[in-house]
């Protein structure tokens, strides 16, 4: 099978990229069978494999000839059949995210344009002795778990656990950041509408990778935090927002060390022209020297970002002994509702540790997954995951953009966010590094060489929707896998955000514009379409799975925070009901979605909780 596989991915790699040689090809098929291995969703990668297979018969080429194969997947892309669109939307971003990333760190990509490029770095294990038992055990050390493990420190003693490693000081490659801080390679998607999921796996959690972007929670979602909870100025209270002060004062967010990045002049100048007000986003960073991070995401350690970390495991507040990274968590030992033991993993060996409480910020994707698999019941445990939908928009521009480089994120737009009923979107840029252009952007076979070398020309822009679709966790399988779909609600802000982007793109002279659509829809300039036609297209895109390419990195709501069992999973104090020790800080407990990007939001809630104990 191993050998019709790679017979099937040359064939279709060589139709797709004719421009690329053979050591490319060869680099591209290693990454792509390491997805192959590697992919959590075993059922998805058994239908593509029986495809590759059939693919690989002499049959084939009596229905369709080698130069027709990227028509061929295009009209796979657009079938009426979900079957056929999974399989055509799924080649194409498989592909692309071959071209991208490589095993040795340089992708098939990027000596055809200006691209830095860095060697795979390393990663210095730190072997703290994992203790018998300890006070409080803070699981995650993310933006819920620090602030927790901070404030307990001083009353207790606290150990924090986390299974990713510590950050290497050094600026990653694409491939080596993906793989080594972010949970599943950042290659897991959930089934339904297949949206990317990205999320954190280090010392740091996702304040280590994130794109530094720190804004408050708005009151209109505190309010509504309030309401889905029957409480009355709860969560818009003094108490709350003194909370968010705290946290934004230990953070240094401020717009002050923010600058509009020359990848993002062109959409600001677009959203103004086209009466979209838009704001400088407000950092959590020391000083102005973070301007040109575009690689911190792949978890360069700069020491300008006040990451988890940096800002509530510094030395004077906590003892680094205590941090046990590369440590897994297994599940809870729960007698009598108590949670008596914490049951570990570090370096294949298994490890029981007596506690007194324990405090989960494992993100909302792991926080169900570890109290699932310790036998704890609740209906709502591992419902309601929120996603924040993301899809793009990007502009070919004369002038040269460089999509990677500068700020991580420099403009947004919040003139949307409450669009209808308390819901919309925000408007952000991006840092548009390979591994996100291409998957998202993988229908380019017109002049594919043309292509590849105008890519420092191309700027991105995203809709982030404020989601009232949910997900869940899929729990009979052995890898708890998320189900999401997409109601017309969202998908109808989605589309109206990315008639926003095109419109703007094209007020500031775009030359061409992609959305990330499957396949991908392109505007040329050029072909004289009229922009009211195209962005027509937009709005009568299909609410169907494998429509829009879409990707999270914000996961909320898995185990919502609500005074009665029977609509929530944790109390108002954070307190898992039914359990007398056990507490959730992280995004999990949010009772809708946060709105915006949610790092603040999930340090206050954390601090606001653990204040009380």
């Amino acid at each position: 099978m191993k050998k019709r596989i790679s017979k099937s991915f040359n064939s279709i790699f060589s139709n797709l990229y004719p421009n690329f040689d053979q050591n490319e090809a060869k680099n591209s098929e290693e990454y792509f069978n390491f997805i192959i291995k590697n992919y959590p969703d075993k059922s998805e990668i058994n239908q593509l494999k029986g495809f590759f297979l059939i693919f690989s018969l002499g049959i084939r080429k009596l229905f369709v000839k080698d130069k027709n194969i990227p028509q061929y997947i295009n009209n796979l892309q657009s079938s009426n059949i979900s079957l056929f669109r999974k399989l055509g939307s799924g080649i194409t971003a498989l592909f692309g995210l071959s071209t991208a990333r490589s095993l040795n760190g340089e992708g098939s990509v990027y000596k055809h344009f200006d691209y830095p490029i860095y060697k795979n770095g390393k990663i210095e294990k730190k072997d703290n002795e994992i203790p018998e038992s300890i006070e409080v055990a803070v699981i995650g050390s993310g933006s819920g778990g620090g602030v927790a493990a901070n404030i307990l420190n001083e009353k207790y003693e606290v150990g924090i656990f986390e299974k990713g490693s510590f950050a290497n000081g050094e600026t990653n490659n694409e491939t080596f950041g993906y793989h080594n801080f972010y949970e599943t390679f950042a290659i897991q998607q959930t089934r339904g509408y297949k949206v990317l999921l990205l999320a954190g796996n280090g010392v740091g959690g996702g304040t280590s990778i994130n794109w530094t972007t720190s804004l408050r929670t708005p009151d209109n979602i505190l309010s509504e935090w309030d309401a889905l909870t029957g409480q009355n100025n709860y969560f818009n209270s003094s108490e709350f927002k003194n909370s968010i002060d705290y946290v934004c004062s230990q953070l240094n967010v401020s717009e002050d060390n923010n600058t509009i990045p020359q990848k993002e002049v062109k959409l600001a100048e677009g959203l103004k022209l086209n009466n979209v007000n838009y704001k400088i986003i407000p950092r959590n960073t020391s000083n102005d020297q973070c301007l040109e991070n575009g690689f911190s995401t792949f978890g360069h350690s700069d020491e300008s970002i006040n990451s988890s970390y940096k800002t509530w495991f510094a030395e004077d507040k906590f003892d680094s002994r205590n941090i046990f990274s590369n440590t897994s968590i297994k599940n809870l030992t729960i007698s009598n509702g108590t949670a008596t033991h914490i049951n570990v993993e570090k370096d294949g060996n298994l490890q029981k540790i007596a506690v007194k409480k324990v405090i989960l910020a494992a993100s909302s994707l792991n926080t169900p997954k570890i109290l699932l698999n310790s036998g704890y019941k609740n209906k709502h445990l591992g419902q309601h995951l929120k996603l924040h939908p993301v899809s793009g928009v990007a502009g070919k521009f004369s002038e040269e953009q460089k999509p990677w480089a500068g700020t991580m994120q420099g403009i947004y737009s919040d003139d949307n966010l409450f669009m209808k009923d308390n819901y919309g979107y925000l408007l952000e840029g991006l840092p548009m590094h390979p591994s996100l252009f291409f998957p998202f952007f993988p229908n380019n076979q017109d002049n594919f060489g043309d292509f590849i070398k105008s890519y420092n020309q191309w700027s991105g822009g995203i809709v982030l929707t404020s989601d009232t679709s949910s997900g869940s966790i899929i729990n009979k399988n052995p890898q708890h896998l998320w189900d999401y779909n997409l109601n017309n609600f969202d998908h109808s802000n989605l589309l109206h955000g990315i008639e926003s982007l095109v419109r703007a793109n094209y007020l500031a002279g775009a030359e061409e514009i992609m959305v990330a659509a499957s396949p991908t829809m392109h505007w040329k300039k050029s072909s004289n379409e009229n922009i009211d036609d195209f962005v027509n297209k937009i709005k009568a895109i299909k609410n169907e799975p494998f429509r829009m390419l879409l990707g999270s990195a914000h996961q909320m709501g898995t185990a919502r925070i609500n005074p009665n069992p029977e609509h929530g999973v944790v109390d108002l104090d954070g307190k898992v009901h039914g359990l007398e020790n056990v507490y959730i800080v992280d995004a999990s407990t949010f009772p809708r979605c946060s709105g915006v990007n949610p790092m603040i939001s999930i340090q206050s809630m954390s601090h606001f909780l653990m204040s009380k104990i």
